[in-house]
């Protein structure tokens, strides 16, 4: 949130932000006279104190996570552009997690009351957090901000430390090979949580936390603790299903456990290391085969809204249509079947230039290539291994030529005259097959499929209807085993 006028003074703009919050405060009061006063009070509202708090958000691309009452995440965003200053989540539960995330990698936990009104606050340059509505200790609301300040005197934990080294060594293009250091981390980790859960069961003795709270932080630290157990000791590596058999059955595996932001946080960590070593889906997964629990199911909804983009479509469908009864809820499998749908009938809206400077659409062409498989390979001159793909496309091409098929080159590049010199050098300067992607920011079928990592292949089929958004490489056994069993003759 940006303020109205830079020059006017910081008190001035907290008098604006003090005034709008009564209003709203009123506003919300007044409503309740004439709306059902329960589901009034099934909510909870963010308010920010002043525009500082609105610029401190933008600057940091500061947001609000929670896990709604569908089991999906949500976020709370404050936009630098608009003077809209709160935010209102709708819940049926008793209490809630929110976390604070930002670019700066800070990160801290609350859990609030439904019912709950709260002013959003900086205190040091840190996310503050104060009850309007009812009386809470500093402690109660700003619990993993204090514990860094008294614990370790610094903006991140020992845990997030571990995890930010072990991200440097294991997710990096360039390992850092820091065994000794990750092995050391990893020790103070454990350390801290364990020195941790003595001092949350200080401030419960000491009444400056609930009981409630005191229980929610306590079984959060011992989930991390079980956690660390699964990052080896001595090179780091994580047994990522290792983890996920364990925590099946365990008492994190409840209704309630599944509507934590640290559960659904495990889940796309175990997910981004499946994918990583296990990348084509299969219903042999684990996270597919054990869904008869609460955290088994937010595994198998997990896994089927990552891996379903990745399969053909009558694959994904079948998919679906085995899977959804096992779902929490209808509500995810609504979610899926319409992400689906919406992918399969997604405009293929691209504006094309050819050779020559001739120009077209991918609509029209796949209307002027009606009876043809086609195999379209998106690619860029700058692409090294897209260029080193060509040979094996070809080599495709001419298997197939004789069974309804054609590969198609669509180029993302932004310089047509480099993309002229590059099709002609490296021999797919083809008539009406080869062309020049002009509306690469317009497109809504570029963004829908996620077309961001290149090469990429998509197949359509005779009809010019997309069958497989993620169609195999052109040097696969994959690729051959699908066509043959798709193309006729």
């Amino acid at each position: 949130m940006e303020r109205t006028d830079t020059n006017y003074p910081a008190k001035f703009n907290r008098l604006i932000f003090t005034v709008l919050g009564v209003l709203f405060l009123f506003s919300c009061n007044s409503t309740l006279q004439d709306n059902d006063q329960d589901e009034q009070k099934d909510q909870i509202v963010l308010m920010l104190e002043d525009s500082m708090v609105g610029d401190f958000l933008a600057k940091r691309k500061g947001s609000f996570m929670y896990i709604d009452d569908e089991l999906f995440s949500a976020k709370i965003e404050f936009s630098g552009k608009s003077l809209s200053h709160y935010g209102i989540i709708k819940t049926k539960r008793d209490f809630l997690e929110l976390a604070y995330r930002d670019h700066s990698q800070t990160q801290y936990s609350y859990l609030f009351q439904k019912g709950d009104t709260v002013l959003v606050k900086l205190n040091e340059q840190n996310i503050w957090m104060e009850t309007v509505n009812r009386k809470a200790s500093p402690y109660e609301t700003n619990l993993e901000l204090l514990r860094n300040r008294d614990l370790y005197q610094s903006a991140y934990s020992k845990l997030q430390d571990f995890h930010l080294l072990w991200k440097s060594n294991y997710a990096s293009v360039t390992p850092g090979g820091l065994r000794e250091e990750l092995k050391q981390y990893r020790k103070e980790a454990v350390e801290s949580l364990t020195l941790e859960l003595s001092w949350i069961d200080s401030l419960r003795a000491e009444k400056s936390i609930s009981a409630i709270s005191a229980k929610f932080y306590t079984s959060k630290a011992r989930f991390e603790l079980k956690k660390l157990n699964y990052f080896g000791e001595e090179d780091g590596a994580f047994d990522a299903r290792g983890a996920f058999r364990s925590f099946l059955g365990s008492e994190w595996d409840t209704q309630d456990g599944a509507q934590t932001i640290y559960l659904h946080d495990f889940a796309d960590f175990l997910l981004s290391y499946e994918m990583l070593h296990h990348p084509i889906p299969s219903t042999t997964s684990p996270y597919v085969t054990n869904s008869s629990s609460p955290f088994g199911k937010l595994m198998l909804f997990s896994y089927l809204n990552q891996t379903l983009p990745y399969l053909p479509f009558e694959e994904a469908a079948d998919w679906l249509t085995s899977y959804e009864d096992r779902l929490a809820n209808q509500a995810q499998a609504e979610f899926l079947w319409t992400s689906f749908e919406a992918l399969r009938n997604q405009r293929p809206d691209l504006d094309l230039i050819g050779l020559s400077k001739s120009t077209t659409t991918l609509e029209e062409l796949l209307v002027q290539k009606k009876g043809k498989f086609l195999y379209i390979d998106f690619w860029a001159a700058w692409c090294i291994p897209c260029i080193q793909s060509f040979p094996s496309s070809i080599a495709l091409q001419d298997e197939y030529k004789n069974r309804e098929f054609e590969v198609i080159y669509l180029s993302i590049d932004r310089n047509h005259k480099y993309w002229e010199d590059v099709v002609e050098k490296y021999h797919i300067a083809i008539p009406n097959r080869s062309f020049f992607v002009k509306n690469l920011e317009e497109s809504g079928f570029l963004e829908k499929l996620k077309v961001d990592v290149i090469p990429r292949y998509l197949l359509f089929d005779q009809e010019g209807k997309l069958i497989h958004p993620y169609a195999p490489r052109a040097n696969s056994e994959e690729v051959r085993v699908f066509l043959d069993k798709i193309l006729p003759g």
